[in-house]
């Protein structure tokens, strides 16, 4: 319609008929106001009679509060495209201008339509305007909003001192409301009932239907849901007002998800956008939205965005942006860029955060890191709790600040984020009272700080206070360290995930292994493609721990950890390729697994793969083995120290430097490891002097520890009286434990000493066997069991077998067996 055209055509049957606007004006019901040609000829009849004033100035006053302040202004104009909303804009304008000077409270009225306006007719400055001159009449109304609008922000500059003094300048009803939204804000809520019955008492008929708002509002806060709607019922049937339909719109699209109630929400909805509640038009919008689908199918959700849009609503131009930016059927960059900075205008903080993302990441748009920093600062300036947490990590880190790290700067943004309980910054500021510069660590500090972000559900403090229950930080309390990991892994936290699956394995909390619970939550992580969890998973069904051994699945998962990049999992793959678990031996998968591994800088994989290198399981490339040793032993990994230990005992290149041996073994020995090379270096002064008493404490610890070499030296330093009181038996023992770990040595001396009855009971069957077993490779048995046929002691006599024995041993380098056969 042509809105112009329409309210000319009533003023002048108005005029022609000569209706008297005072007469008039009651006539008019609020049903046909409700309309927009019955709420125009009623705009008609108040301009005419704003003209006439003072006359019938009661009269006036009533419908303008009936045409004006309840909101049938919006409904009337809401659907007007641009040329009639302009006239409506204009007229409605002039007629509050008109009235304004008889009654004062109509310049709080002309402040709230520049503040609920359209794009380009929204003023802040206006509305701060008109604020001002109505409280220069002292409209107890406009104090009290320009209070709230100053303490929150809203379209002026937040200042909340000059806000709370006007809103505490007197008890006025609007003054006490307006601070009754404030405490509800801040969770002061058990003075609210008192204040609504304090309220009710002052209010009159005009203001009444605010109080039973707040009334419905504070039972939202208080989630008592029952009789929230019953409020915004009773508020609906007395008044009609757009956040009760919207209020009531919302609970029922909230409780069933049938297509009736749905149907009735989105009804609910548009009567609240109807009656100037945009959210109403952002809900449509919002829960239209197609998951996919052609272009057609964001047409219902894009109708209402727009509209929401239009009324300065910055979560719709939000959404606007992310449909134009991101939906594949809907991609227009330049479209979405608008909105993008249309929602920044109109204070959209998640605007305001996804362009300053954009900008760092160089996406969609050109990188601008230096732009980037500008508009996370303006986000941390307004107190955006995700802004200040990401400038404290600038600052933290030292990027894009143009200056050196500032943990004392980034400490005081993370606190600034944790004040508003954001989980970043409350696990940040823990983090650097926890970890941070000496100067800045606080471990009572920390603890609190985690403890807070346990009660706001934040995963990284409950592993973080865990850990300070595992390290002695606090009373070291595995039990609860395991409920903290527990609770973290309920939240699919991965690395409380293996944590629990770990406690579960071990018991560590309560001595009480439970293996099936422990691969149920390292698989639960698995699925969950963590690469640690999937190594477990692997290393569980590779083990059979908590469920059947399968070499099948143990491979694939180690697999996926692998191909995650987890070395662990490398290193297993490599070692299976080894050993032939699961697959067949194949010596360049496994160096391939190795090398992968120890790229990544992971210790064993480094001591594997210089292992395979030194001893030539694909080739052999002694230096390469040796350098990827040293990266281990500096990684500080004891069994590679042991095996460039022996590279330079036993002279693998003949470079004659074995004095460099005792150091790498000393290194080993003081983490805890040992094998017979520190008894070697005292035994033959490799490297420290020699002293038989240090090699053979040296090689007992080792055997201690099953070294099977350290067994024999342990036993020959008893049958020999080396180091320690000779002791057949003693010596017997050691031969005969690495014997039947197939030490050929050990084989001859305990095969002798049966022989023999020295240290053990003569048994010359169990002697000959061992005897015979270390003859395979081992010249002195070899010469001995010569012996043994030459002389028939515990065989038949037999020449030729004796002879066939000496001439294996001469050929071995024994030299009485030489001597014996004439061989060199």
């Amino acid at each position: 319609m042509n809105l112009n055209k329409t309210y000319t055509s009533i003023l002048q049957g108005l005029q022609q008929f000569e209706v008297t606007a005072a007469q008039e004006l009651p006539t008019l019901t609020r049903e046909q106001l409700k309309e927009r040609t019955g709420w125009l000829r009623g705009l008609v009849l108040l301009d005419l009679a704003a003209t006439q004033l003072p006359e019938n100035k009661e009269t006036v006053y009533d419908f303008y509060l009936k045409l004006i302040t309840e909101n049938l202004d919006f409904k009337a104009s809401v659907y007007l495209d641009d040329e009639d909303y302009d006239f409506y804009f204009r007229t409605i304008m002039e007629v509050l201008h008109k009235l304004a000077p008889h009654f004062p409270e109509v310049y709080t009225q002309i402040a709230f339509q520049y503040r609920e306006a359209r794009r380009n007719y929204r003023d802040a400055e206006k509305t701060a305007e008109y604020l001002d001159k109505a409280i220069a009449h002292n409209i107890p109304m406009a104090i009290a909003v320009k209070g709230y609008f100053l303490y929150y922000g809203i379209l002026l500059e937040e200042d909340q001192k000059t806000g709370l003094e006007l809103l505490n300048s007197s008890d006025h009803f609007w003054n006490q409301l307006y601070r009754g939204y404030i405490a509800l804000g801040d969770g002061e809520r058990d003075s609210i009932p008192a204040l609504i019955a304090t309220l009710k008492s002052l209010a009159d008929a005009q203001s009444y239907k605010s109080v039973l708002l707040f009334e419905a509002h504070y039972y939202d806060v208080t989630e008592d849901l029952a009789a929230a709607t019953a409020a915004y019922k009773k508020i609906t049937d007395e008044y009609e007002t757009g956040y009760s339909l919207f209020r009531l719109g919302t609970i029922k699209f909230a409780e069933s998800g049938d297509e009736a109630s749905r149907a009735e929400a989105f009804s609910l909805w548009q009567q609240a956008f109807e009656m100037g509640t945009i959210d109403g038009a952002v809900h449509l919008g919002y829960h239209q939205l197609p998951e996919s689908g052609e272009a057609k199918a964001f047409e219902p959700a894009i109708h209402w965005l727009q509209l929401a849009y239009l009324y300065n609503n910055a979560y719709a131009a939000h959404r606007l942006a992310l449909i134009y930016l991101y939906a594949p059927e809907m991609i227009d960059i330049e479209k979405g860029m608008h909105y993008l900075d249309e929602a920044i205008l109109n204070e959209s903080a998640d605007a305001l955060l996804d362009k300053a993302e954009m900008l760092l990441e160089g996406a969609l748009i050109t990188q601008d890191e230096a732009q980037a920093f500008v508009l996370f600062q303006k986000a941390a300036d307004k107190k955006i709790p995700y802004a200040l947490n990401r400038m404290g990590y600038f600052y933290d880190s030292g990027i894009f600040t143009g200056e050196a790290p500032n943990p004392v700067k980034a400490l005081a943004l993370y606190e600034a984020a944790a004040e508003q309980n954001f989980p970043g910054g409350i696990n940040n500021a823990g983090r650097i009272y926890r970890y941070g510069d000496p100067e800045l660590q606080d471990m009572k500090k920390a603890q609190e700080f985690f403890e807070r972000g346990v009660a706001a559900n934040a995963p990284y403090s409950m592993i973080e206070l865990a850990i300070m229950h595992e390290d002695d930080t606090l009373e070291r309390d595995y039990q609860k360290a395991f409920d903290l990991y527990h609770q973290a892994a309920t939240l699919d936290y991965p690395y409380a995930i293996q944590a629990v699956g770990n406690y579960l394995e071990n018991g560590f909390h309560n001595q009480n292994p439970d293996l099936e619970a422990a691969f149920e939550w390292f698989k639960k992580g698995a699925e969950l493609e963590d690469a640690n969890c999937q190594y477990e998973t692997g290393r569980c069904y590779r083990y059979g721990v908590g469920v059947a051994e399968n070499p099948d699945e143990a491979i694939a998962y180690y697999t996926k950890s692998a191909e995650a990049g987890n070395p662990k999992a490398m290193v297993e793959l490599g070692l299976c390729h080894e050993y032939e678990y699961g697959v067949a031996f194949d010596a360049h998968k496994a160096m391939e697994y190795m090398q992968q591994a120890a790229d990544l800088g992971y210790y064993f994989g480094e001591y594997k793969l210089g292992y395979y290198y030194m001893h030539g399981l694909v080739e052999q490339d002694t230096q390469k083995g040796l350098e990827w040793l040293e990266k281990a032993a500096t990684a500080g990994y004891p069994y590679a120290m042991l095996e460039i230990g022996d590279y330079y005992v036993y002279d693998y290149d003949g470079i004659d430097q074995s004095e460099k041996a005792f150091d790498y073994y000393q290194r080993a020995y003081e983490l805890d490891v040992i094998h017979q090379g520190m008894g070697l270096c005292y035994e033959y002064g490799i490297g420290v002097e020699a002293n038989m008493g240090e090699a053979f404490k040296y090689y007992q610890m080792a055997a201690d520890r099953d070294y099977v070499i350290a067994m024999y030296h342990t036993g020959r330093c008893y049958l020999e009286g080396e180091g320690v009181k000779a002791n057949d038996a003693e010596a017997f023992r050691w031969f005969y434990d690495a014997a039947q770990r197939n030490n050929l040595a050990s084989q001859y001396y305990a095969g002798s000493l049966l022989l023999k009855g020295k240290g053990v009971a003569m048994n010359k069957e169990e002697g000959l066997d061992l005897l015979q077993k270390a003859a395979e490779e081992y010249a002195p048995a070899q010469f001995d069991l010569g012996n043994c046929y030459l002389m028939g002691d515990g065989v038949e006599e037999d020449e030729d077998t004796a002879m066939y024995w000496f001439e294996q041993a001469a050929e071995n380098g024994h030299e009485k067996a030489m001597k014996l056969t004439g061989k060199k």
